[in-house]
């Protein structure tokens, strides 16, 4: 870490090489042709002497200079109508200094550099009366031309500010909507009834999210892998809208795209299988994300299925069937579905494997069907796994933790969130449903080390809010400003990591669960803005937060200062500036020239980015 003003002697000089390089301005001309015409006489008579009048515009790099041609205003040649266009584009305003030779502008870029290029163009207009303007105005060409040197561009503050995830934008979004979007998402607000609750919209409109990967979340050294669990129900008309359907190729591949780069290796599917024709939208957006998946070469993000009780429900009702045939049911129903999953997916590279055998997980919690006793579903799962035991490759079987057991189907266990019923209190218990202390993680990773020949997989969210689902029973759990993010993930590091084991997988839960609360797609809300001030060339700025109580500059990874030019070309000033940094002298950094300058708070992992209003700064 650095002070801002301390910039190591190396990195200074390389700054200063860049931005003092060698410069020249660009230049251009434009000619101005022709003389007044008339009169003419559209009566019929010389009582009614008519002249040619009209306009001539040249537009430098959206700057725009207009003059007028007429008899009466006697200017009604070439070089005057040119010197008094050049008195124009010699105003404040203007990009460029102009000099006149004859009917000749000649145009100089006040700013040098290769983004002096400026576009250039020119209008005439004229009488009605007659065919053909008088004049003419001729550019050298289509743009300033010679402008070289300067710093180059790392994009565009458009970019910048826009959504750059896989969900739909919101309507306020400066990029617009994602090319396979019907919709804009403008977020999902809790329950207004909820009146003490501390996160309003447990789903924020899509932002500009962090770039770091969300591996970094983990310990130092975790060398396992990650699980994004995703939902494939959105574009049914049952499901709440969020812009997009999960059933077009275009989704799903800018979803799988979104998940490599956030850092996830495993797109693990909430599978409702292939039993139910009422499954048949979930069953098509499962297809259509493994069809992705496997075809990009080398695999880089592996396919999965967690096998939901939604794909049993259908074929085994939950009452009003005797306890035999609610076992023989699900025996049956679960060997098809995994008879699907063999056939059509598990036989890939694509698919999740560990040590060779395709892992399954399992959200089907027992008491979905309450006439079972837990020796019933050691049967249903003692037979549904022998019959995948007879594979080309074995099934392991990874269940929802509750507690480990020494069964021979029971391959692992998962963690998930446990949210409690709202209460102003216990929204803000983020490890537990029955306590303030994270006894539910505690217990999680103290037994998986307790059981090292089953696979652990830990788990990270970021809170938990269903007033947006049908299902909803107004289950909180607050985000805490993203600090719950941080607290799952730091809570691992008490139990793995260093010379303690290892964690095999760690899931975040969820990818895209909008309508209970858990998305990282989006983004997440830190609760912060940023406040910039400049003097002279002294650049300051702070944190403001929308939640005092909960905002934590924990949740902040670093600062970037940019700098744009008049058509919003993005420039690096200096970059990964440490969360103590409030101040940077902007005279060694930024060429000469007008510029806006910018300050961007990049959050940890997943967390969305936010970036100060322009200042404009003379150098």
């Amino acid at each position: 870490m650095y002070s801002p003003r301390l910039l190591p002697l190396c990195l200074f000089v390389a700054l200063l090489s860049g931005v003092m390089s060698a410069q020249t301005a660009a230049t251009a001309s434009v000619t101005i042709n022709g003389t007044l015409q008339g009169p003419i006489y559209p009566c019929g008579n010389r009582t009614c002497p008519t002249y040619d009048s009209g306009q001539i515009a040249i537009v430098v790099n959206g700057f725009t200079a207009t003059t007028n041609y007429s008899h009466a205003s006697n200017q009604k040649s070439a070089n005057q109508l040119a010197v008094s266009l050049s008195n124009l584009l010699n105003g404040a305003n203007s990009p460029v200094t102009a000099t006149v030779s004859k009917a000749t502008i000649s145009l100089v870029s006040k700013a040098k550099g290769a983004t002096a290029n400026y576009p250039l163009s020119t209008a005439v207009t004229h009488s009605a009366s007659f065919t053909s303007a008088s004049f003419t105005a001729k550019a050298s060409g289509t743009s300033l031309t010679g402008g070289s040197g300067g710093p180059t561009p790392i994009g565009t503050l458009i970019k910048q500010l826009s959504n750059n995830t896989s969900l739909c934008s919101s309507s306020n979004d400066p990029g617009g909507n994602l090319p396979f979007c019907s919709a804009f998402f403008d977020g999902f607000s809790t329950n207004p009834n909820d009146l003490a609750a501390e996160t309003l919209v447990p789903d924020a409109p899509a932002g500009h999210i962090s770039p770091l990967s969300a591996k970094q979340l983990m310990y130092p050294g975790w060398t396992g892998r990650l699980i994004c669990e995703y939902q494939p129900w959105f574009g049914l008309a049952s499901h709440k809208s969020v812009g997009y359907n999960e059933n077009l190729p275009s989704t799903v591949a800018a979803q799988n795209s979104f998940m490599i780069t956030e850092g996830c290796d495993i797109n693990l599917v909430d599978f409702y299988g292939s039993l139910s024709a009422n499954q048949s939208f979930n069953l098509a957006t499962a297809n259509a994300v493994f069809t992705d998946l496997n075809g990009r070469s080398g695999f880089p993000l592996k396919f999965g299925i967690m096998e939901d009780k939604g794909a049993l429900t259908a074929t085994c009702p939950t009452s009003n069937q005797t306890e035999a045939a609610t076992v023989t049911c699900l025996q049956n129903a679960l060997r098809t579905d995994m008879d699907y999953i063999n056939t059509h997916y598990a036989s890939s590279g694509v698919y999740l494997t560990d040590n060779g055998n395709p892992l399954v997980f399992t959200f089907i919690p027992p008491t979905t069907w309450p006439i079972l006793t837990s020796a019933d579903w050691t049967t249903i799962w003692t037979a549904v796994k022998a019959h995948t035991d007879t594979y080309a490759a074995a099934f392991k079987y990874i269940f929802q933790f509750g507690s480990f057991t020494t069964t021979a189907y029971d391959n692992g266990r998962f963690g998930w969130v446990q949210p409690a019923a709202y209460d102003a209190t216990k929204q803000f218990w983020w490890g537990s449903n029955t306590n303030a202390s994270p006894v539910y993680l505690d217990n999680l990773y103290s037994a998986g080390i307790a059981h090292p020949s089953q696979l652990t997989v830990g788990v990270i969210y970021k809170g938990f809010d269903d007033n947006n689902a049908s299902w909803s029973v107004n289950r909180v759990m607050a985000q805490q400003c993203g600090q719950v993010l941080l607290k799952t993930a730091n809570e691992i590091a008490k139990y793995f990591g260093g010379s303690k084991p290892q964690i095999p997988y760690v899931q975040i839960a969820t990818w895209n669960d909008y309508e209970e609360g858990t998305s990282v797609e989006d983004g997440i809300d830190n609760c912060y803005t940023v406040n910039a001030s400049l003097t002279g060339s002294q650049l300051t700025w702070s944190l403001l937060a929308s939640d005092t109580s909960y905002a934590s500059p924990s949740t902040v990874h670093h600062f970037n200062v940019y700098y744009t030019d008049s058509v919003g070309n993005l420039y690096s000033a200096a970059a990964n500036l440490p969360v103590t940094a409030n101040a940077l002298d902007l005279s060694s950094l930024i060429p000469p020239g007008t510029w806006n300058v910018y300050v961007e708070m990049v959050g940890q992992p997943l967390i969305i980015n936010r970036m100060s209003s322009g200042l404009t700064f003379i150098h």
